[in-house]
């Protein structure tokens, strides 16, 4: 299994009933974006979630990723998404 460990700040959450979208975001030389999906959040982390998004608040968190690869137009696309583990989303700063 390949595991995700990171910190950053979360931007562009999106809510869509029962899936949680949003990107953790570091800053440094070259800025890199995680996309990240929750499926079937409890309310209180879709609120915890925004409320961190609103704030800029830095965070930690674990999760697994998932990579898929797929054939479009001709070309082979390739998607990484981590699958954060609830549990451990923790504000650093």
């Amino acid at each position: 299994m390949n595991v995700f460990i990171g910190v950053g700040t979360i931007f562009d959450v999106q809510a869509n009933g029962k899936v949680l979208k949003f990107n953790l975001s570091k800053q440094q030389e070259k800025p890199c974006v995680i996309p990240c999906i929750i499926f079937d959040p409890a309310d209180e982390i879709k609120d915890f979630i925004t409320d961190v998004e609103s704030t800029e608040r830095v965070v930690g968190m674990q999760g697994k990723i998932s990579l898929s690869e797929y054939d479009y137009n001709g070309k082979t696309e390739r998607k990484i998404i981590v699958v954060p583990f609830v549990k451990s989303i923790r504000v650093i700063q």
